[in-house]
């Protein structure tokens, strides 16, 4: 297990809510300090980004770029974050697992900001990441456990990576020509005159979604440290599992503390909406501004080590799924007229449909994002995909 040190976002940007809701205290122009991401102790970099809360009436996110950001060891070691790119802050670090680290900032404008020094707590395995096909969708689940009845608290976050295949191939292409009075006129020819092969390259895809909701769970009510909770839904005949379909999900220990201060983030960033939802609520995590004292840090810190388990979900077993990708093939007369009218209309050519012997009487022509998946994800095939 590699050890992490988190450091979690709070927004308390809410809208939505027919009572206004007065915030207890006045927000600077600047906005708040926001700290979020993961410190990893093993192999692969840790991150931290830093911004800054908006006004409502502001959107995009404000980024806190030049900082100085450290990771320090109560053993006095220190470890520096590099800014790759802006507001992110990155680094390969060895951390002891036997001691507490806390988090230093310290921005442009001379502002310096502290976390409190936090305990490394250990986190069982994933028992397994089970699924069920529902009349709505598949719906998956989380199963995990402690023996030791000493975990209590949880936090989770997860990857979706899926397959994904261009609904049409082309083995054609327009070729342009000066036409008359200065008209450019259009032809098809194969891309391939030899074999009549499609560029394989844009048919085969894969696309990825990392979770932005906080998925948290705690069994201290229970007279077991069990768990089992949901996990995600893909909504039936969605793309995501018209081909291969695979969830990454990564699981944390967290503090009492730290739960209570996610689960009412939960509540302000994701359950309100009306005035029968939650109402806002002041949030006091474990980040601190040293420079000044009454001002709020958006954010708390938990260390733990990390447990990772993957599953994959094959189309084959979700059958019927009822993918539909939403594109038609237009037929394409082999006429100087017909080709140039689909060419000018921004199609491109699939494949011949009517043959006279070698010659093509007519062809398919759709859009291109019906054959070029890269336009909505990489060619690239993942390192772990089968």
């Amino acid at each position: 297990m590699k050890q992490i040190l988190v450091g979690w976002l709070l927004l308390i940007l809410l809208a939505g809510c027919k009572e206004k809701y007065q915030l207890p205290f006045t927000t600077p122009d600047t906005g708040y300090l926001v700290v979020e991401g993961i410190v990893n102790q093993g192999p692969g970099d840790s991150y931290i980004e830093l911004s800054r809360t908006n006004k409502l009436s502001t959107t995009g996110k404000k980024v806190e770029a030049g900082a100085r950001v450290m990771v320090e060891g109560q053993d006095n070691s220190s470890f520096a974050l590099l800014e790759t790119n802006t507001g992110r802050y990155t680094a390969t670090l060895n951390l002891n697992s036997t001691q507490n680290y806390r988090l230093r900032i310290k921005t442009l404008d001379g502002k310096e900001y502290l976390s409190d020094f936090a305990v490394v707590k250990a986190v069982p395995a994933i028992d397994s990441i089970s699924w069920q096909k529902e009349t709505e969708g598949v719906q998956l689940y989380i199963n995990a456990h402690d023996a030791q009845n000493q975990t209590l608290y949880y936090l989770w976050d997860y990857q979706e990576t899926w397959e994904y295949h261009s609904p049409f191939r082309s083995v054609l292409k327009f070729v342009t020509r000066p036409g008359p009075n200065g008209r450019t006129l259009a032809d098809i020819a194969y891309i391939d005159p030899i074999g009549h092969n499609s560029d394989t390259t844009i048919y085969k895809c894969w696309n990825s979604f990392n979770s932005t909701q906080i998925l948290i769970g705690s069994s201290a009510k229970l007279s077991q440290d069990v768990i089992y909770k949901p996990l995600l839904k893909i909504p039936t005949a969605n793309k995501k599992l018209s081909v291969l379909y695979s969830v990454n999900l990564r699981q944390f220990a967290i503090t009492k503390e730290g739960y209570e201060f996610l689960e009412k983030l939960k509540k302000n960033t994701e359950e309100n909406g009306s005035v029968f939802d939650p109402q806002p609520s002041q949030l006091k995590g474990n980040i601190h501004c040293v420079t000044n004292p009454e001002e709020p840090v958006i954010g708390y810190l938990n260390i733990s080590t990390v447990a990772e388990k993957r599953i994959f979900i094959d189309n084959t077993e979700v059958i019927p799924w009822n993918y539909q990708t939403g594109c038609v093939e237009d037929v394409v007369k082999n006429d100087v007229d017909s080709i140039t009218d689909s060419w000018r209309s921004g199609l491109v050519p699939t494949t011949p449909l009517m043959l006279a012997g070698p010659s093509i009487l007519t062809f398919g022509a759709t859009s291109l994002s019906c054959i070029d998946c890269t336009l909505s994800g990489t060619n690239v095939k993942p390192s772990f995909w089968p």
